[in-house]
C-alpha cells in the first residue's frame, strides 16, 4: 500500500512539474525586434532625370557666349614703331584733317582723349590715350574711289601686322562684305553709297603701351584713327 502510495505521488509531482514547465514558457513573450527609429528616416526621393544643374546647362548651350576683349591675349611685340602715328598712307595719298585739304595737327591730335574702337555690332573697346585722327587725301582724285578700298586696307594690313599688330575686328567678314574685291549684294546697292562702310581695327601690344589702329572706307573717303595708349 505504501509503496503504490510513493508511486502516485511520485507520478503526481511529474505531471504537476511539466504543466509548470509548460506554463512558464507560455507566459514569456518572445523579445520584441528592436525598432530601427523612433522617427524613421523617409526614404530618399528618386533623381529626375532632368536636374537643376542639367537644365541650366542646357539653356546655357542657347545662348551664344560673347568673349570680352583681353589684351593679355595679344601677343607682345618687339619692333620700334618710328614716328607718331606709326603708319602714312600708301603712294598718292596723304593725310589731311576731316573737311579741309591740309593736315591741321591742332585739329587732328588730341592728347588725352577717349576713343572707342568696334569689337563687333554691338561690342566696342575704350581706349584712352594720344589720338590721331585724319583723312586719307589724293590730291588727283580729291576723293578716295570704292576701287581704292582694297590697297589702303593691303597697306595697313600689311605695314601693321609687320610690326607685330593683331587684327581684332574686320566689318568685310562680320558684314559679309568686301568692297572693291566683289560686287555688293542687293541690300548693299539699296543703300546710299555715303552709307556704306568698311572698317578694320587693329591693335599693337608693347611692354610699355599699346596702339591702336582704325581703318575705316566709306563714302568715297577713308579715314584712319591711331591710339597711343601708354601702360602707367
Amino acid at each position: 500500500m505504501n509503496a503504490k502510495f510513493r508511486l502516485l505521488m511520485v507520478l503526481s509531482l511529474s505531471v504537476l512539474a511539466s504543466a509548470c514547465g509548460k506554463d512558464d514558457g507560455a507566459g514569456v513573450s518572445p523579445a520584441p525586434a528592436p525598432e530601427a527609429s523612433l522617427s524613421p528616416q523617409s526614404a530618399p526621393e528618386p533623381v529626375s532625370e532632368s536636374t537643376p544643374e542639367s537644365a541650366s546647362e542646357s539653356d546655357l548651350e542657347k545662348v551664344p557666349v560673347i568673349t570680352a576683349f583681353d589684351i593679355n591675349n595679344i601677343p607682345v611685340a618687339n619692333k620700334e614703331l618710328g614716328e607718331y602715328p606709326f603708319f602714312f598712307p600708301p603712294k598718292g595719298y596723304r593725310y589731311v584733317t576731316d573737311a579741309q585739304s591740309t593736315l591741321d595737327e591742332n585739329a587732328s591730335i588730341r592728347d588725352p582723349d577717349r576713343t572707342l574702337y568696334s569689337m563687333g555690332s554691338d561690342r566696342i573697346h575704350l581706349v584712352e590715350g594720344k589720338t590721331f585722327r585724319a583723312r586719307l587725301y589724293n590730291e588727283k582724285q580729291n576723293k578716295t574711289p570704292e576701287r581704292d578700298f582694297p590697297l589702303i586696307q593691303r597697306h595697313y594690313e600689311n605695314a601693321i601686322t609687320a610690326a607685330g599688330g593683331v587684327k581684332v575686328f574686320d566689318e568685310n567678314k562680320a558684314l559679309g562684305k568686301t568692297y572693291g574685291l566683289q560686287a555688293p549684294n542687293k541690300e548693299q546697292q539699296a543703300k546710299p553709297r555715303t552709307s556704306r562702310r568698311v572698317g578694320l581695327v587693329y591693335v599693337i601690344r608693347m611692354q610699355d603701351m599699346e596702339a591702336w589702329f582704325e581703318i575705316s572706307c566709306g563714302g568715297e573717303k577713308c579715314s584712319f584713327t591711331a591710339t597711343e595708349k601708354k601702360k602707367i
